[in-house]
């Protein structure tokens, strides 16, 4: 058992926002990634696919837009987003600040190395 801090964790960059990973196979999590995200006004996480992995992304705090295959969907707080494995997406924050976690499962390591950022 551990228990962990949400802005406590090991940052990566996904755009320009604040992105931590929480919870990877790093720190002895097998089957699921935990990360916690804070973007500005317009800020956006890079689009990116798992290919092998499921998302789950819930807006704790603001509005903004989730992109799936090239299409905005307006999302707020207290939305549940899930992108099924192989679905290019990304999330950009509205007029305010928007504060994000999402989960994969199983985990995506290449989310943490910056490859998405390089595509």
């Amino acid at each position: 058992m551990k228990i962990l801090k949400l802005k406590e964790g090991k940052s990566f960059d996904m755009g320009k926002g604040k992105t931590i990973n929480v919870l990877s196979p790093e720190i002895g999590s097998k089957y699921v990634t935990l990360n916690y995200s804070e973007f500005e006004p317009k800020q956006a996480f890079t689009q990116h696919i798992h290919k092998n992995s499921e998302d789950v992304i819930i807006i704790l705090k603001g509005s903004g837009y989730i992109r799936v295959e090239g299409k905005d969907y307006e999302i707020k707080e207290g939305d549940v987003v899930y992108i099924p494995a192989g679905e290019m997406h990304g999330t950009i924050a509205g007029d305010e600040p928007m504060i994000a976690i999402s989960c994969q499962a199983p985990p995506d390591m290449d989310l943490y190395t910056g490859v998405y950022n390089k595509k």
